[in-house]
C-alpha cells in the first residue's frame, strides 16, 4: 500500500462511525485518535448549538451528540460545516421528539452559524432598482445575498433567542406565538435577525427561491391580505437581502 492510499485508509478509520479493527493499525493509538475525532466533532456542535445546550441541559446535550456523531460521519475537511443536520435529527430522536419547537431552535442557530461563515456579496443599491422602469420591476428576479435565510417558523423563534442573550436573558416567551425571521448579515459581520409581518416570510422565500417580484408579491398576498409589497420590499433593500438583479433568461 503507498502511502497515500495508507493515509486515506487511516483516515477512514478515525472517522467512519462504525469501524471494524484493521490489523495495519496499533489499536490503541487508533481509538485515541477516533476519540478525539468524535470529541472534537461534539465541541464543535456545542458552539453552534448553545441554546439547544442550554435548553436541554449539558448533560443531556452532551449525550445528544454524542449520539449524533455516532450516526453522522462529517462531509468536509471543515468542521464549521459540521451540524447541518442536527434540526432533523432532533426532531426524529427518541427522546426529543416531544419538544415540538426544538427542531425549530436548532434551524435557527445553524442558519446563523451558516450565514457567518457565507460568503460575501454587495448589496442591491436602491439607485439600480429605481433605474429600472417601474412597469418592469414584475418580470425581474434577483441574486440574494448568501448570508440571508427565512425561516417560516410556528413557534416563537426571536423570543426563544432573546431569552438565551446576556443583555434580554429571561425575557418572556409564549410558546403560542408564531415569530417567523429574517435572518442577514449587517455590514459588521455579525447575523441579525428580525420578526416578519405577516405574507413577507412567503414574500421573502419566494424571492430567495428565485421568483419574479411579480410572483414573490403573489405569495405574500396569498398568505395574508394584509400584505404590504412596499414595506416588504424596502425591507430586503434595507437589510441588503438582494445583491444583484438577475439577466433575463
Amino acid at each position: 500500500m503507498n502511502e497515500t492510499a495508507w493515509q486515506h485508509a487511516l483516515l477512514d478509520a478515525i472517522t467512519t462511525p462504525q469501524w471494524q479493527p484493521d490489523p495495519r493499525f496499533d489499536a490503541a493509538a487508533l481509538a485515541v485518535y477516533r476519540n478525539n475525532y468524535r470529541v472534537g466533532l461534539m465541541e464543535m456542535l456545542a458552539l453552534v448549538y448553545p441554546i439547544c445546550r442550554q435548553l436541554l441541559g449539558d448533560e443531556f446535550f452532551d449525550a445528544l451528540s454524542r449520539e449524533y456523531v455516532k450516526a453522522t460521519p462529517s462531509a468536509s475537511g471543515n468542521l464549521h460545516r459540521y451540524g447541518e443536520g442536527f434540526a432533523g435529527f432532533v426532531a426524529a430522536f427518541e427522546h426529543t421528539a416531544h419538544i415540538g419547537y426544538l427542531p425549530d431552535v436548532a434551524q435557527l442557530e445553524w442558519a446563523l452559524h451558516r450565514g457567518y461563515y457565507a460568503a460575501d456579496a454587495t448589496p442591491l443599491a436602491i439607485d439600480t432598482l429605481a433605474a429600472i422602469p417601474q412597469q418592469q420591476w414584475g418580470e425581474l428576479r434577483f441574486r440574494c445575498h448568501p448570508a440571508c435565510q427565512v425561516l417560516d417558523s410556528a413557534w416563537p423563534l426571536a423570543s426563544i433567542h432573546a431569552h438565551h442573550q446576556p443583555a434580554t436573558a429571561g425575557c418572556a416567551v409564549d410558546l403560542h406565538q408564531a415569530q417567523p425571521l429574517l435572518l442577514w448579515r449587517d455590514g459588521d459581520g455579525i447575523m441579525q435577525l428580525q420578526q416578519l409581518p405577516p405574507g413577507q416570510p412567503a414574500f421573502c422565500l419566494a424571492l430567495l427561491s428565485g421568483a419574479t417580484l411579480d410572483a414573490a408579491s403573489a405569495a405574500g398576498l396569498a398568505a395574508s391580505p394584509a400584505f404590504d409589497l412596499q414595506a416588504a420590499l424596502l425591507l430586503v433593500l434595507q437589510h441588503g437581502v438582494l445583491s444583484a438583479i438577475k439577466e433575463p433568461s
